[in-house]
């Protein structure tokens, strides 16, 4: 009996031991669970902070790193942020919100002309295209920009729009901002395509060159700089008013909930924002 009863009270004992191991190691568990999925989704910068359960375990609150919170349903498949709803699936996250847009952006960007964009043709067959709102600046529009050989050669046709991200005109002074100079001088030069790649060519080379200089270069690249100054400065000023929609393109992408650059949207009207690999962003065309 005495054996019987030392039994059942090491058992209970074993039992609630691990029950209370369980609970004092789930939110551990649900954190890690919760990030993992986050990190496969997003990458591997986004940090959880702790995650905590709502409405009796309909909602998981997610606390990142950066303070900022989000909201997953229990399966994590589902989360809101920022007011939008999203999906996590095998192709990357969804924008559940911004997805139901789709029609209505796909409309607009077929009523944009060929002749108010710049356009890098798909070699050989078609496959997809997509329009691409675009800025000088932006290190990331000339990332993707060099890889426009290799989005050409899966068959997907690139089209620019024009997205000065500091906007048309300097609120303070009213003057025309260095943004929309650069840009205006793509969309009024008689061949755009070359004109883009040399402004875009010519201000990374100054994005490096500065770095470098930062950095503490050779004082010999100071005047390499400046020379790429000088020729910046140059076709800005050498831009004229050719009436470019350079204002309507960017009025238009703000329509389109456009933040920032570069900003893909497919031909069906899903919206990608910021740079994508070629070979990632022809597979979710499915060119390839």
């Amino acid at each position: 009996m005495k054996k019987t009863m030392l039994a059942a009270a090491l058992g209970m004992t074993l039992v609630f031991g691990a029950q209370a191991q369980v609970e004092n190691a789930a939110p551990v568990a649900l954190e890690k669970q919760v990030e993992s999925r986050l990190v496969s989704a997003f990458g591997p910068r986004l940090k959880v902070r702790e995650v905590a359960t709502l409405a009796n375990g309909q909602i998981l609150e997610v606390v990142l790193t950066d303070g900022s919170v989000m909201h997953m349903t229990p399966d994590m498949n589902g989360f809101i942020y920022r007011d939008e709803l999203y999906e996590l699936t095998a192709d990357g996250p969804q924008n559940v919100t911004q997805n139901r847009n789709n029609p209505k952006r796909a409309e607009s960007m077929a009523a944009v002309k060929d002749s108010d964009t710049v356009i890098f043709a798909a070699q050989g067959e078609q496959k997809g295209m997509i329009n691409v709102f675009t800025d000088i600046d932006c290190g990331y529009c000339q990332k993707l920009h060099q890889e426009v050989p290799r989005l050409n050669e899966l068959g997907i046709t690139v089209r620019y729009l024009a997205y000065p991200r500091a906007g048309i005109k300097d609120p303070r002074s009213g003057d025309l901002t260095d943004s929309y100079r650069k840009i205006n001088y793509v969309w009024c030069e008689g061949d755009r395509k070359a004109a883009m790649s040399t402004m875009k060519n010519t201000q990374r080379e100054m994005n490096q060159l500065g770095q470098r200089l930062r950095n503490g270069g050779a004082v010999m690249l100071q005047d390499q700089y400046r020379a790429l100054a000088a020729q910046m400065d140059d076709m800005m000023n050498k831009g004229k008013d050719c009436d470019a929609p350079i204002a309507q393109q960017f009025e238009l992408g703000h329509e389109m909930g456009v933040t920032g650059t570069p900003a893909i949207i497919t031909e069906d009207g899903r919206l990608f924002p910021g740079y994508m690999p070629a070979d990632e962003l022809a597979r979710r065309l499915g060119a390839i």
